[in-house]
């Protein structure tokens, strides 16, 4: 009998292995065919759009009306940003495209202004421009797809800038000595961040590429073969997206993380993030009588913050609302620590974050900039939910308060931010 009921358990575990490793797979999109007519190219990216509709109805985070509002926004901001990666860009005559409160995928961070490019990897390409006062200038190169590792970076401390501000940077080709990022043959893809700790202060630079050697032709031209193949990377990448990053929430975030608690700090740099950064993240669920108090502490980085998105994978509202905060924006406890807390409506503590309405959503934390990059456990930032009518029993002595003109003073003064950031 007790032979029977160890198999049974056993049974049991094994049945419930299979069933979390079958929900852990993510919905991949169907290929799209490489080698077509403009016309059926077209078509192709039609029946894909199509396609996402049925994909977002279908989701775990097509739950209340926020979260249906955000799917079919999710989708036009995927396709946009798809159609300009890979249909209207030619790696010959390269111009960057901007990853803004217009385009945010891929949990883009509130505090950065992201330029990204296709490249073609036997070429060799000049970036150059002005180094602004932003906390961070980082360059990296991947190959095509956006959870590939790094093929080369340039960090903020290893970019040489002349007494002006001004720098240039080459891709490819021939080493040198100073400010070259190494390529690889075939497609490649630049990244470039810049991170604004000091919203009041940092200003973005000015960032351009040309490529330069002499494979580049004369002009551009485009052709039917041409504008076909480009539609049809547009309509892959786009397929792809549009599944990816709520399926990676769904299936990294949700299944992994218990719910209101945040996990440890890991690098992302084999992932498709900056090599060296921390990343600590979790999500959220809350009632609205419900708070959540993230706690972090000062580290060695260069940049540390933390902010709120929701399960489309995308950043909250970080330009009108307060749904983000770097430790120079943030106030320090008496303790000695941040504390961070998650409402949906203002308690009146400056260190609040707004979770837009969303009932449920996702945290992360970003450590840029560490001598090492490791954070002691001691330093592990950690959450606990409380009563929002309870939150400053759960907070030091001395927390700072806010009042409601004060508050939306901050709010302009952010929106002020994002405006200069991205040159609206």
């Amino acid at each position: 009998m007790i032979r029977n009921a160890a198999g049974f358990l056993a049974g049991i575990a094994l049945t419930l292995a299979a069933t979390f490793l079958y929900d852990m797979r993510q919905e991949k999109a169907p290929p799209v065919v490489a080698d077509t007519s403009l016309e059926e190219a077209l078509d192709a990216l039609a029946d894909s759009v199509r396609d996402a509709g049925e994909f977002v109805r279908g989701h775990l985070w097509y739950g209340s009306e926020r979260e249906q509002t955000e799917a079919y926004r999710h989708i036009v901001r995927t396709l946009a940003s798809a159609l300009n990666e890979r249909a209207l860009t030619d790696p010959d005559f390269p111009y960057f495209n901007e990853i803004n409160t217009r385009s945010k995928q891929g949990m883009d961070n509130a505090d950065q202004r992201y330029l990204s490019v296709m490249l073609d990897g036997n070429g060799i390409y000049r970036v150059w421009g002005a180094r602004g006062s932003s906390r961070r200038l980082d360059f990296t190169l991947y190959s095509e797809d956006a959870m590939s590792p790094s093929i080369s970076t340039i960090e903020t401390d290893q970019l040489e800038v002349d007494s002006d501000g001004n720098f240039e940077l080459f891709i490819g080709g021939p080493q040198h000595k100073r400010n070259w990022l190494a390529s690889q043959p075939g497609p490649v893809r630049l990244l470039v961040r810049q991170i604004h700790a000091d919203w009041n202060h940092e200003k973005p630079g000015q960032i351009h590429i040309d490529r330069i050697d002499s494979g580049r032709p004369p002009y551009p031209t485009l052709t039917h073969k041409t504008m076909a193949k480009r539609l049809n990377a547009a309509t892959q990448l786009f397929a792809k997206s549009v599944r990816r990053w709520p399926e990676y929430s769904r299936t990294r975030f949700h299944m992994l993380v218990p719910v209101n608690e945040v996990s440890p700090p890991r690098d992302t740099g084999a992932t498709g993030g900056l090599a060296g950064r921390l990343i600590a993240g979790g999500h959220f669920q809350l009632e609205e009588d419900e708070a959540l108090i993230v706690t972090s502490w000062p580290s060695t980085a260069a940049y540390q913050g933390i902010q709120l998105g929701h399960h489309w994978w995308e950043s909250l509202d970080y330009a009108n609302r307060q749904s983000s905060l770097t430790t120079q924006q943030a106030r320090l406890s008496a303790d000695g620590a941040y504390h961070f807390v998650i409402a949906a409506r203002d308690p009146g503590f400056w260190n609040w974050l707004d979770t837009e309405g969303f009932e449920r959503g996702v945290i992360l934390l970003r450590y840029d900039g560490m001598p090492v990059p490791e954070l002691p456990k001691d330093q592990h930032p950690v959450a606990h939910l409380v009563k929002f009518d309870e939150i400053a029993e759960h907070l030091p002595a001395g927390e700072p308060i806010l009042t409601p003109g004060e508050r939306s003073n901050e709010i302009a003064a952010r929106r002020r931010h994002v405006q200069q950031r991205f040159g609206y």
